[in-house]
């Protein structure tokens, strides 16, 4: 499996894709893993599930607003109906020197930044919303004006943080990503059962400690390392959604053992499973608040 490259049909007479996705769902990374030489921005209007994008994992929820830069692969996961605004266009969509001029360093600062990922939430999330519909729902010289009214707004922003690691390129080769790919879907398929650092290493044909090298060397992370921030996602999710006890959820969530569940957890999430559970145990009704993702941008 590698990521599928995606061909961005414009309407005609347009110059930018805007257009509402809808998905009874797509449960596998396989059906959803693509990148495409179009900026993309993506507001989740229904749907939770797990975000892939370069080499990050996170949970989304409804209210998710996220920016992704040109062939920056990316994917949701979701064994939920999902509903999403997608705005896809290119960086020279207003001709090759628009981002030359001196008004527009800010919006190059932006562009520039996507090459990350971007991940924004508080009153950016609540204020990007109407500006979306707009873009919907206008044509012609209007439907540029709140687009660039939309990327104004994000350029100004200070509520946003990056989703990929500062190592991570966008031009990885494929081959190195499938790889990645191929480890990612066989944790995410088994880590409530159990998961074998010796199967994973014999899924992409490599000796145990060439594995661990490679696995280092691109993701900036340990198999273990992995496994727990993905266990630990599906955690965070039962503490909010249900009344389980902590021994519970760590069971369930593939932890053998309460006490090292508890030091991982805190590991991860800067808090114990106990102050998070009494915190998060009713999330807010919004959606918009900053999101309980596990951000594995940082090593």
């Amino acid at each position: 499996m590698k990521p599928e490259f995606e061909k961005i049909q414009n309407r005609p007479l347009h110059s930018f894709m805007a257009r509402v996705v809808s998905r009874s769902k797509r449960p596998t990374l396989k059906e959803a893993w693509h990148y495409h030489p179009e900026i993309e921005i993506c507001f989740t209007l229904k749907s939770e599930g797990k975000r892939f994008v370069g080499n990050n994992i996170s949970d989304y929820r409804s209210g998710d607003l996220v920016m992704f830069g040109s062939n920056l692969p990316h994917g949701f996961i979701t064994d939920y109906r999902s509903e999403q605004i997608v705005i896809q266009f290119q960086d020279g969509f207003l001709g090759p020197e628009f981002l030359e001029k001196p008004e527009t360093q800010t919006l190059r600062d932006l562009l520039l930044k996507s090459k990350r990922g971007i991940q924004f939430y508080g009153e950016t999330q609540r204020q990007a919303r109407p500006k979306l519909y707009r873009i919907l729902k206008s044509e012609g010289f209007a439907k540029i004006m709140h687009l660039l009214d939309l990327l104004h707004h994000l350029a100004s922003s200070t509520e946003n943080e990056y989703i990929t690691q500062e190592s991570f390129e966008a031009n990885t080769k494929l081959t190195e990503l499938e790889r990645v790919q191929v480890i990612y879907d066989y944790i995410l398929k088994n880590y409530r059962e159990g998961v074998s650092l010796d199967h994973a290493a014999q899924l992409i044909s490599m000796t145990k400690s060439s594995f661990c090298k490679y696995l280092k060397k691109h993701t900036k992370k340990t198999f273990s390392q992995i496994v727990n921030e993905i266990r630990i996602s599906h955690a965070c999710e039962l503490m909010i959604q249900t009344d389980k006890k902590i021994s519970t959820v760590a069971f369930e969530s593939g932890f053998n053992d309460v006490s090292y569940f508890s030091r991982a957890f805190k590991k991860v999430i800067a808090t114990s499973p106990r102050d998070f559970m009494q915190k998060y145990r009713q999330p807010p009704a919004t959606g918009f608040e900053k999101p309980l993702a596990i951000h594995t941008a940082k090593p």
